[in-house]
């Protein structure tokens, strides 16, 4: 039996707290016994495969490797079988008629109280054929014209030699212990493969002490200790990295931790401030900054929040020495003059809304990365935090400055919007803002964005919007409206329906406008905390590239080549 014991990590590992305290809790007698027995049938195949490989008149060393390769690869379906078959697998009632979710649906241990017990010959999830079918996808798919080279080994020492060419993802913060949850496998790969690779398998569990997380259940609770170590350990990693890469090429850094962190109205990270001084203490400067799809749609922390869809690559290179200082004003002035260039540039990528926020820390900090110090107005150097959030207003500001693209039904439903979201308030409200937009309440009704009778007025949500509308046809048509209908077709109908609407609304105006549309909904949505109506905004933002891919593919688009559904008007 596993009888390891569970790392108390509150954080990730929740199961601790209702008396799950080893590795044997986490699985019934059942499972037990299967996992069990499958890991000593590791032993007994590689004894076939021994013989079959001499039979056949390989060498004794050529055997060996041979039998071991093959053990390995039949250890990794039994640990990928124990994903499904431990006590902690919940069900899903989404998957056609039903189906178990595995244990790691995200990277935690969880506690399920009500546990799905999948049956290991079933020919499903859990099942050893099954398993073993996914790993044999996976080495068909390898390459075989070069072998690679893989180790394990601490950044902080040796690991970088003279000439290297470094992309790294580097750990985001406290957000994962990975080293406490891999041995939820390392456990049964170690029953299995103890006796053939011993070097790698010399533990009882996973080394922890060399893992740069910020975790202070590894310093007695203290968040400080944790801290410090975390940040220290990035710069002695970064410092040898920027001393041993090659010149010429670009260090790269992935990084997908969402700021979540608010002080004072001002969003900031932990996480992107303790990475980023250690960046900078290490001698690096950010000289670019792109997003990349990394993150798989349909994750289960992805459905019901705004996940990040992207991770934030940075592009760093040794600060020249010669770099000059720079006071807060001229700091403050260089962020307004590049950030709504960078801005535009990200957006015209269709980065998604998510993550944008995220995305203009790279033009942010490589303003204040340039320079050797920030002075403050006391002489004290600003700190990367504060930074971060007078990055994060100019964006807002950015942001706010593009409603002068929109036309005048588009300002008074974002300002109403804002305000009420698509919550009802006063007539009298409705007539003040809509002369200070330069429209009128008539107007907004005719133009089937709003609805005032009796005194009272609200936009129309998604769902009161008409399912036939046509731009071309229509007499009064705004950014607002042609970003609602095209957010809602996408939706309900998907890419294409939402392609051939766009190629309509493309005749009657400027499709960018639309766009940094729903850029502003999003941080307006995400503000409020308006969950759902920030990921419909958010999907419209996402798939914009591919939308314009669909307009191009199809023909030209007429009202006769929708298929509408609704026919009553």
């Amino acid at each position: 039996m596993p009888e390891e014991p569970l790392a108390n990590d509150p954080r990730n590992i929740w199961c601790v707290n209702y008396g799950l305290t080893t590795f044997a809790d986490l699985f019934t007698v059942r499972q037990l016994t299967a996992l069990a027995t499958f890991s000593e049938l590791v032993a007994e195949a590689r004894g076939c495969v021994a013989l079959n490989a001499k039979e056949v008149g390989l060498s004794v060393d050529e055997t060996e490797k041979y039998a071991d390769t093959v053990a390995l690869y039949l250890a990794f379906g039994v640990s990928n079988a124990a994903d499904d078959l431990s006590s902690l697998v919940s069900w899903r009632t989404s998957h056609g008629t039903g189906a178990t979710r595995s244990t790691f649906a995200r990277q935690a241990l969880p506690m399920v109280w009500d546990f799905a017990e999948a049956n290991p010959f079933a020919r499903a999830a859990g099942d050893l054929q099954s398993s073993m079918a996914a790993v044999s996808a996976v080495l068909d798919r390898l390459p075989d014209a070069r072998s690679g080279l893989a180790w394990q080994a601490d950044a902080q020492r040796g690991l970088i030699t003279s000439g290297a060419a470094v992309s790294t993802d580097p750990p985001y913060y406290d957000n994962i212990s990975y080293a406490d949850l891999s041995d939820f496998f390392y456990i049964w790969l170690r029953r299995s493969l103890g006796s053939y690779y011993p070097d790698l398998t010399g533990t009882m569990l996973t080394p922890k002490l060399e893992e740069l997380i910020a975790t202070p259940y590894r310093f007695g609770g203290s968040k400080a200790m944790a801290e410090e170590h975390f940040e220290r350990g990035f710069v002695r990693a970064f410092t040898r990295i920027r001393e041993h890469h090659i010149d010429g090429i670009p260090i790269t850094v992935f990084y997908a931790f969402k700021q979540a962190e608010s002080s004072e109205g001002d969003t900031a990270s932990t996480g992107w401030e303790t990475m980023l001084n250690g960046l900078i203490e290490a001698g690096l400067a950010v000289t670019a900054t792109w997003p990349m799809r990394t993150e798989r749609s349909g994750r289960t922390i992805d459905i019901v929040t705004n996940a990040l869809a992207s991770s934030v690559v940075l592009a760093c290179r040794p600060r020249i020495k010669t770099a000059e200082a720079t006071s807060r004003r001229g700091f403050l002035a260089a962020l307004k003059a590049e950030l709504p260039v960078a801005l535009r540039e990200l957006q015209q990528g269709s980065i998604a809304p998510v993550d944008l926020a995220q995305a203009a820390i790279g033009p942010g900090m490589a303003v204040y990365t340039r320079y050797s110090r920030v002075v403050e107005a006391d002489g004290s150097d600003m700190t990367v935090r504060t930074a971060l959030a007078l990055i994060n207003h100019a964006l807002d500001e950015v942001l706010s400055a593009q409603e002068g693209d929109f036309d005048a039904d588009t300002r008074f439903c974002l300002r109403w919007f804002s305000q009420f979201g698509w919550n009802e308030a006063g007539s009298g409200e409705a007539d003040v803002l809509a002369r200070a937009t330069n429209t009128s309440i008539d107007g907004l009704v005719r133009g089937g964005v709003f609805k005032a009778v009796a005194g009272r007025a609200r936009l129309l949500g998604p769902e009161h919007v008409r399912d036939d509308w046509d731009p071309t046809t229509d007499a009064r048509t705004s950014a607002w409206e042609a970003g609602l209908h095209l957010a809602k077709r996408l939706d309900e109908r998907g890419v294409d329906d939402a392609a051939a609407l766009m190629q309509l609304v493309g005749q009657r105006m400027d499709l960018d406008t639309v766009k940094e549309l729903a850029y502003y909904l999003y941080s307006v949505c995400e503000r409020k905390g308006w969950t759902q109506t920030a990921l419909l905004f958010n999907g419209l933002g996402t798939s914009w590239l591919d939308l314009e891919s669909a307009t191009r593919r199809a023909p030209a688009a007429d009202q006769g080549t929708l298929d509408y559904s609704d026919d009553d008007g």
